[in-house]
């Protein structure tokens, strides 16, 4: 009995490292695969970044450092974002839909009660918070104040519904992730061996809602302080990658006006 249950672990740990190697030559090795890895990396670097400068610069209005919940939100973002990029490196795709659906959620709600009672202590924003704004729904982000039109401000808002209401799908148990995965093992398609597609449906879902997120963050930093991150900083980053970013390219158009940016895009003409 023991030397069947042998050759079985054997013959099962051959066939693993077998599929193993297969994937890697045929999938993990090809230059799609790496050119989506290295954009997953990018970005999250570049969203790891920005939320770092909002933070840092943040410090010279001691109102906005101290007692901006969006601001103050910076660590907790921060490790989704890390912990968000490793899970989607190792193909943990569902649990990083969980984890982005928890920062729409954060953002939104942090910038709406910023909003609401600006000028507060961070002790009665929180118990704000418990008593104004409800656990299980995004509706509140209608409460929201943005700079942009009605269309853009519409549109923004029913996007970050839309993400926040799909992601609901793999925190509770639903037909759609039931469906999906079914479909995965149909294909052969295993945790950790995902195909390039995959990652580049991940990656383009993750992009959308950080442009969202580092959006929300700049709303409630203000323009007049996001202004000069916008044409100090990001002006001079060509490679930065939410300078293709939705909604932080129609952010960005608000400070067109600025002489600063106004003279260097004369000089490029």
């Amino acid at each position: 009995m023991n030397e069947h249950i042998k050759k079985l672990t054997e013959n099962i740990r051959h066939k693993l490292q077998v599929k193993i190697e297969e994937y890697k030559d045929n999938v993990v090795d090809t230059q799609q695969f790496q050119q989506e890895l290295k954009y997953l990396s990018d970005f999250s670097f570049d969203a790891i970044k920005t939320i770092r400068t909002i933070s840092i610069y943040s410090a010279r209005a001691k109102d906005v450092y101290e007692n901006f919940l969006s601001i103050k939100s910076a660590d907790d973002l921060l490790q989704s974002i890390v912990g968000i990029k490793e899970l989607i490196s190792n193909g943990v795709h569902n649990f990083a839909k969980r984890e982005i659906r928890y920062l729409i959620e954060m953002t939104v709600k942090y910038l709406v009660v910023d909003q609401e009672i600006m000028g507060k202590s961070l002790s009665v924003k929180t118990k704000y918070l418990v008593d104004n704004i409800p656990n299980s729904s995004i509706e509140v982000v209608d409460r929201i104040s943005t700079p942009f039109d009605i269309l853009i401000d519409t549109e923004f808002k029913n996007e970050i519904k839309d993400i926040f209401y799909k992601a609901c799908a793999y925190v509770h148990p639903s037909q759609r992730q039931i469906e999906e995965q079914i479909d995965n093992y149909s294909k052969g398609v295993n945790i950790g061996f995902e195909n390039a597609k995959m990652l580049a449906n991940i990656n383009k879902a993750t992009f959308r809602a950080y442009d969202i997120i580092l959006t929300l963050l700049f709303i409630g930093f203000g323009q007049s302080m996001s202004s000069d991150l916008f044409v100090e900083i990001y002006e001079n980053e060509p490679k930065w990658k939410f300078h293709k970013g939705k909604y932080i390219k129609k952010y960005s158009m608000l400070f067109d006006y600025k002489s600063e940016r106004q003279i260097k895009n004369s000089q490029l003409k």
